[in-house]
């Protein structure tokens, strides 16, 4: 990810812990990060969108060196985790968008496919394979599993994240009985 990219990105974040999604424009934020090259990198608030979860997945990638090679279950929970974790770190921002969403949920569907390369990042990370019918199947379910747990996550008052490390445990268990994880 390069440098005006991760301004952006933080500077997003940043101004969306104060700010709904709705009420943030593309205008200001080319004001506020001072990225000179604003327009060509975002256009709109869905490309805005789209790099504060590209933003996520570089960091990501950058902490899942840390995960201890082991089964692949325990990995994929790792993975899901860490994620969960950076969100966790930047959780009024992140619960902004979610707000904005819940009113019109039509923004998430753009962001599926964004969504979907998100997960086959992580499955990289952990060396998991995505490849072929049970690879594309894999994505999709661990898909379901990320946006749910996501759900329980927004409601998650722990510290620890606990009730969120629980449903995605038990879910992971559960499509590891279909997949073989």
């Amino acid at each position: 990810m390069n440098k005006d990219l991760k301004i952006i990105a933080l500077e997003t974040l940043k101004i969306l812990i104060k700010k709904s999604w709705n009420e943030l424009s593309i205008k200001e934020m080319k004001l506020r990060s001072r990225v000179k090259l604003f327009s060509n990198l975002v256009r709109n608030k869905q490309e805005l969108l789209n790099n504060i979860n590209s933003y996520f997945d570089y960091n990501l990638i950058l902490q899942s060196k840390k995960i201890e090679n082991s089964n692949s279950k325990d990995m994929i929970f790792e993975i899901l985790m860490m994620r969960f974790d950076l969100l966790q770190a930047n959780r009024k921002a992140i619960l902004s968008i979610f707000k904005s969403f819940r009113n019109n949920p039509k923004e998430l569907v753009f962001m599926l496919p964004k969504l979907l390369i998100s997960i086959e990042t992580m499955l990289s990370c952990v060396k998991i394979s995505s490849k072929g019918v049970v690879g594309k199947l894999k994505i999709k379910g661990i898909l379901i599993i990320y946006l749910t747990a996501f759900l329980v996550w927004t409601n998650d008052e722990t510290e620890s994240l606990e009730k969120t490390m629980t449903f995605l445990d038990n879910s992971l268990d559960q499509a590891g009985k279909l997949f073989k994880l």
